[in-house]
């Protein structure tokens, strides 16, 4: 074997090695860069299922980092996703909280309102249209073009799979469900509630407000209204239980 072709194998060789030690030291930190991120998430998912939710703790995951390089790109884009999402729940919270409707059947808000209870039945149409507004923006989280929408889409596709995969695991939680089925429910209680309203302003000459009931002419309304009342009551207990 001639000199120069020795010498030229050498110089190929130690490239090769080099190139070897420098992918080997990559992957061994991409490995501790992505079990960094999945510590996070664990941590992240435990205080969103948790029974007390610390909203304190939970945002100061959120404005920290762990990860480098393309990881921290997945980080930001799932914490950033998780900040919008909290503030879906928020938005829901502060509608509740807002929410005025336990008197809206009261004795006294009948008198004020009249037998045609246009007051009332505008204030359901509002709270609804809210409602509807809140429902399909927390929906909206959970559509794969807007989940997709927060990631760079210049990243490999190693890293739109494993963002994919950890924002998977979010819509998993207990919370979204219980959340979901609390949506459904509140919503069926502004729909009860309007129905009796209508049922009332229907048969507006079928009976008279007392001084704290309301007497009806007839058992079969009378029966009517009370089973109203009732599908009213128990999906409030079934809210109240979520």
């Amino acid at each position: 074997m001639k000199k120069g072709l020795k010498i030229t194998l050498i110089v190929v060789g130690s490239i090769i090695l080099l190139f070897c030690i420098l992918v080997g030291i990559q992957l061994s930190k991409d490995f501790k860069t992505e079990g960094k991120l999945e510590t996070e998430i664990e941590e992240i998912t435990n205080l969103m299922e948790a029974t007390d939710f610390d909203e304190e703790k939970f945002k100061e995951k959120l404005n920290n980092t762990v990860s480098s390089g393309d990881y921290y790109k997945v980080e930001r884009a799932y914490k950033n996703y998780l900040r919008d999402y909290l503030k879906s729940l928020n938005d829901i919270i502060s509608f509740y909280n807002n929410l005025e409707i336990d008197d809206l059947l009261s004795i006294d808000n009948l008198k004020k309102d009249g037998k045609d209870y246009v007051n009332s039945k505008v204030l359901i149409n509002n709270y609804k249209n809210q409602l509807d507004k809140l429902k399909e923006n927390f929906n909206s989280m959970k559509d794969e073009s807007k989940v997709i929408s927060y990631l760079d889409n210049k990243l490999d596709s190693y890293y739109k799979d494993y963002y994919k995969k950890i924002i998977g695991e979010i819509k998993q939680t207990s919370t979204e469900k219980e959340l979901i089925e609390y949506l459904e429910n509140s919503s069926k209680i502004l729909d009860n509630i309007y129905r009796v309203f209508e049922f009332l302003s229907n048969n507006k000459k079928e009976y008279e407000l007392g001084e704290d009931a309301i007497y009806f002419y007839n058992d079969s309304l009378l029966n009517e209204y009370n089973t109203m009342l009732s599908n009213i009551t128990n999906t409030k207990s079934s809210v109240s239980n979520t």
